[in-house]
Formats: structure tokens, C-alpha cells, sequence
């Protein structure tokens, strides 16, 4: 591995760190991995390792014990009750993924999902991340199976002799980034959805792909729930200007090599215009010569921007150009948009509705929205 490798997996682990998407490092023993996470320590976060294959199902599930009310309870263990004490951003990181055994892996589930141990809920500050030799390397390795793989991001971990030469003879070694979630980060992560659901409409086989061997259930594979920590993560790396390197390595370890690179491929060619642009007025577009799957990204867009900032013009625009998109192209792609749009709650009271809707009137009315 190179140190511009090296770097774009340290950025890439930052950005699953900022997002608070659980991420598991897969690399050699001795590598470093365990140091790196922990050196977050100096510039604030507090870091709880559990070192899984040490540990028992009642150390992540919780003890259960008799309340004094006669009740049976889930006590969370202290490293638990040590992560929902701190008050400030804070790493549970469970050393030696892949040796712990599947009961083990199975106990973390809940808490990687919903960060609940026991009866204690932790906070939202909390991130996780895992560190895993491959099993072929791994004293007493386990595959993970697929349940578990598919709640993480996959980063893939070795150790440059450039950075180890440096850092080894300076003491100082490159620093984990990690970046604070803008205020319309939610805006963000709606407009790449609109990708992902533009390109699962155009190879909708790809929504949820288990593989079929145990090794390659282990690593990433595409799931809807793999598809948002990639479009989450795609949102991130093009907000805090991260390189198209480290975008490819998120996405790619969110829902695996093959995938990715046809959906990385496929968004890349897209073009989008600005939805803010054209809701506003101060880009125009047509969709005579637009493919479908781009027409239906660009009103999806159009929707999530109008979602984060309703107001009477901006909804009424968005309703012109599904009909403008409609009487272009076709209903089809401009359908979901306009189902969106029409939703309870979704238009505002005073808002103009343009006469060009009755275009969507029998599919409106077979939704049971008009």
C-alpha cells in the first residue's frame, strides 16, 4: 500500500466515523489498526475497546439481574455505562472482529443498529468501529455472516513502509480527520438517494444481492440498508471535499466492488443540474433527448430540494417540471415525483396547482390521491 493509499483508508474511515456509520478495518495482525483508532484520544474522543473474542454474549446483551421491583433487567456492562457517560463524541471499537465467535457476533447486532446494551440506550455520539484479520490469518477466525456484514462498512487496512518509516523514527503518525455533519447534510443525503433510486430503477436486481459463498457474504454486498451508508457517505465525501479515491472506497465497501463500480460509473455520467437552480428559476432544463433514468434523478432531486425549503412558487415549479417532464418525455418517470408532491401534507395550502396536472390525473386517482 502506498502513503496516498494509506491516507484516502484513514479518510475514508473519518467519514464513517463523522457519519456515525458503523466500519470494520480488515487488515494483518500488527498493522496498527488498534493504535490508529485510539490515538482519537489526544484530540478529544473517548475511545472504549472490547476485545470481543475475550468476551462473553451477557458482556454485549447485558446481565440479566433481579430491580428492586422484582423485575428482570438487562444491567449494560461499564464499558457501556462509560460511553453513555462521557459527554462528547466517543469510539466503541471491538478488537478482534472476526475471532470472536458467532454467538459473539450475534449479541452485537442490536447494539450496532439501535446502540442499545442491556436496558441502557447509548447516545448518539456514539460511533462503532471493528477491527478484523482476515480469516485465513486470523488465530481461530470466524466468517461473518452476512446479518452481521451487512451492518458495516468494509475498509481495508495495511501499513505503508513510507508511513511506518516515518512514523517510526519521528513519532508521528498521519492523523485520523473526522468532520462535524453540516446543517443541510439531510438535503445532501436526499439528493444522492435520488441517484440510488434512479439507478435501483435501471438494474433493480441490485436493490439486495446476497452472495452465495460464505467468504463473500463476509465483505460488503449490496442491501437497502448498504445503500444509504452509501449514499450517506457519498453525501459526505462530496461535502467536505475528500477526493473521488476516497468517495470510491465508502461506496465500495458499503455494497461491494462489483456494485459499486457500475453505480459509480452509471452517477458519474448523470450531469445533474442544480434542483435549487431550476426550482428558483435560474437554470432551465429540457427533457426532450434526457434518458428516463436521468429525467426520474433529476425530478427526485428536484423533490428532496423542495422537502428541505417548501414554499407556495418552489412546490408549484416542481409540479410544472414533472409536467413539463411528462409532456416530453413521458408520465413514467415523472409519476413518483408528482405522488411526492400531492402526498398529505406535502403541498402547501395557498400553493398554485398547475392546470398541466390532469396529465396525472388517473394515476392520482388509482392512489387514491385525488
Amino acid at each position: 500500500m502506498t502513503t496516498e493509499a494509506y491516507q484516502n483508508t484513514l479518510d475514508a474511515l473519518g467519514l464513517c466515523v463523522s457519519a456515525r456509520i458503523p466500519v470494520i478495518l480488515w487488515g494483518n495482525p500488527g498493522e496498527g489498526k488498534t493504535s490508529m483508532i485510539e490515538s482519537v484520544t489526544e484530540r478529544g474522543w473517548h475511545v472504549e475497546t472490547v476485545i470481543l473474542s475475550q468476551s462473553e454474549p451477557s458482556d454485549l446483551a447485558g446481565l440479566p439481574v433481579v430491580s428492586p421491583a422484582g423485575d428482570v433487567v438487562l444491567a449494560a456492562p461499564a464499558w457501556a455505562r462509560r460511553l453513555a457517560d462521557h459527554d462528547g463524541p466517543s469510539i466503541c471499537f471491538f478488537d478482534e472482529f472476526s475471532t470472536a465467535q458467532p454467538s459473539l457476533q450475534a449479541a452485537a447486532l442490536r447494539i450496532l443498529t439501535h446502540g442499545q446494551v442491556g436496558n441502557l440506550q447509548l447516545p448518539d455520539s456514539v460511533t462503532f468501529v471493528a477491527a478484523a484479520n482476515p480469516v485465513d490469518v486470523a488465530a481461530a477466525g470466524w466468517d461473518l455472516a452476512a446479518p452481521t456484514a451487512s451492518r458495516f462498512v468494509h475498509l481495508d487496512f495495511a501499513m505503508s513502509v513510507e508511513v511506518f518509516a516515518q512514523g517510526s523514527v519521528t513519532g508521528r503518525w498521519p492523523a485520523l480527520l473526522t468532520w462535524v455533519l453540516p446543517d443541510d447534510f439531510r438535503g445532501a443525503v436526499a439528493r444522492e438517494m435520488a441517484s440510488v433510486a434512479g439507478f435501483l430503477r435501471a438494474r433493480r436486481n441490485q436493490l439486495s444481492v446476497i452472495p452465495k459463498d460464505h467468504a463473500s457474504r463476509s465483505r460488503a454486498f449490496p442491501t437497502p440498508r448498504t445503500w444509504e451508508f452509501a449514499a450517506t457517505l457519498a453525501a459526505l465525501a462530496r461535502h467536505v471535499g475528500c477526493s473521488d479515491d476516497v468517495a470510491s472506497l465508502v461506496v465500495t465497501g458499503a455494497i461491494g466492488e462489483a456494485t459499486a463500480y457500475e453505480y459509480l460509473s452509471w452517477r458519474e455520467n448523470l450531469d445533474l443540474p442544480d434542483p435549487d437552480a431550476l426550482l428558483d428559476g435560474r437554470e432551465s432544463i429540457s427533457f426532450s433527448d434526457v434518458r428516463a433514468d436521468r429525467v426520474y434523478v433529476v425530478l427526485q432531486s428536484v423533490v428532496a430540494a423542495v422537502e428541505q425549503n417548501v414554499t407556495d412558487d418552489r412546490w408549484t415549479a416542481a409540479m410544472r417540471l414533472c409536467c413539463q417532464a411528462a409532456a416530453q418525455v413521458s408520465i413514467d418517470p415523472a409519476v413518483p415525483a408528482v405522488r411526492a408532491l400531492v402526498a398529505p401534507g406535502s403541498r402547501p395550502m395557498s400553493a398554485t396547482v398547475p392546470k398541466e396536472i390532469s396529465v396525472f390525473a388517473p394515476v392520482l386517482k388509482q392512489a387514491g390521491l385525488l
